[in-house]
């Protein structure tokens, strides 16, 4: 009977403990919303004078603008997936005599879009749009987590600002996955910063389910892990358990491609259809050449594409000089590892990209990490800052219009 009163107290003890530290992880969770709030709140402004400037130009051309928002280009592509799966694609042919196809798509995103869709009873592309805003704000909560858990709550709120005032921070707002892989990955770096291992590898599993470029994700969780084996130097399982964690989302897509095309590369052939690939630069440094030689073909009809094309370049240099400047901070300012390695992964992902129009700024939006060295900076100037970024919110808004009525496919 003895024996019995004991088990019966370790499991109540057990259950208890497990109860109090829930109760202790959501008082850690409102805390440290409450703390975000003001970031968010600058976050919201910015982003929300993109949308406005984008609805009020789509209502005064006759367009839906929400619409535009959730079926524009790759926004297509989602919406297609989340109402008739993987089963239906726009029929055209791409480079190669290769069929376009909607499994070049990762399909986390569009299955949360078609699930909010049939929650709210919106159109596909309002549930897109709507995943996207949600998914925005948790990567703005991300993104300051980590800045304020490393150098305070003013650099947060800066990079916060940062990211929503890109020349392309409009893309946060269109039916696409870049806010929803962002959100993901910020949230996996906050907990490989804090050492959460099992988590940092469940986010990643799901980063992996919603863009190729998460590679760069698994590269900081496993290159993390090795570390922190090294540094130990015993076995810990927690770390290699989010090690092995970590790429099963984006094998498990590429391993399910293969199984419904019947080709152990068929992933990399149906992303062949976009001519895209691997040259190490080529195309990259090709493009820019291109651009700066239209850039100052004065009078002639191609220099307003390069002048259209000016802010993509900028930001692919900018982003350049930061992961420099993120490679060099020493001290207390130094990135962790696993920031280092997520900026610089993507950066290079980006960079080794083949493609007829290197998508430069699109894929760098989701490399937040590489703003922590321009946030510091006007952290430390805030008279100065203020002023900047509020002209680059209003630059911002008024190239989304552009980008969103005017241009081609974002790059």
């Amino acid at each position: 009977m003895a024996g019995g009163h004991t088990t019966a107290e370790q499991s109540t003890a057990v259950s208890s403990r497990a109860s109090s530290s829930a109760v202790s992880r959501l008082v850690r969770m409102r805390r440290g919303l409450r703390r975000a709030l003001p970031a968010l709140a600058a976050y919201a402004a910015v982003r929300a004078l993109g949308v406005l400037c984008v609805v009020a130009w789509g209502l005064g051309h006759h367009i839906a603008p929400v619409t535009r928002l959730g079926t524009l280009w790759d926004a297509g592509w989602y919406a297609r997936i989340a109402d008739h799966g993987y089963s239906r694609s726009d029929g055209l042919i791409g480079a190669h005599n290769i069929p376009f196809s909607p499994r070049a798509f990762f399909p986390l995103y569009p299955w949360l879009g078609h699930l909010t869709s049939e929650v709210t009873g919106l159109r596909t592309a309002g549930g897109l749009v709507l995943v996207t805003w949600a998914a925005s704000l948790l990567a703005a909560w991300g993104i300051f987590a980590i800045a304020d858990r490393l150098w305070g709550s003013r650099v947060g709120r800066y990079a916060v600002v940062l990211w929503g005032v890109l020349p392309l921070a409009a893309v946060e707002s269109y039916g696409y996955s870049e806010s929803l892989f962002t959100a993901l990955s910020a949230w996996s770096l906050y907990a490989l910063v804090r050492r959460r291992w099992l988590t940092a590898g469940l986010f990643c599993v799901a980063a992996g389910l919603t863009r190729p470029s998460a590679t760069a994700l698994i590269a900081a969780v496993v290159v993390t892990a090795a570390l922190e084996l090294r540094r130990a130097r015993a076995w810990r399982w927690r770390p290699v358990a989010g090690a092995l964690l970590a790429p099963l989302g984006w094998l498990g897509y590429l391993a399910y491609t293969a199984w419904a095309v019947g080709s152990p590369a068929a992933y990399f052939h149906i992303q062949a259809a976009w001519d895209t690939g691997v040259d190490f630069g080529w195309s990259m440094l090709r493009w820019y050449a291109d651009e700066a030689t239209r850039l100052f073909a004065f009078g002639h009809p191609s220099q307003r594409h390069a002048l259209g094309c000016l802010p993509i370049a900028v930001t692919g240099l900018a982003c350049l000089g930061l992961l420099v400047s993120a490679l060099r901070q020493g001290g207390a300012r130094r990135q962790p590892v696993p920031l280092l390695v997520y900026g610089g992964g993507l950066f290079l992902v980006d960079f080794v990209n083949a493609s007829p129009a290197p998508p430069i700024a699109r894929f760098l939006l989701p490399a937040f990490t590489l703003l922590y060295p321009a946030a510091q900076w006007l952290a430390a100037r805030p008279q100065l800052a203020r002023p900047l970024l509020v002209a680059g919110a209003v630059g911002s808004a008024c190239y989304g219009i552009a980008l969103t009525f005017h241009g081609g496919a974002p790059s």
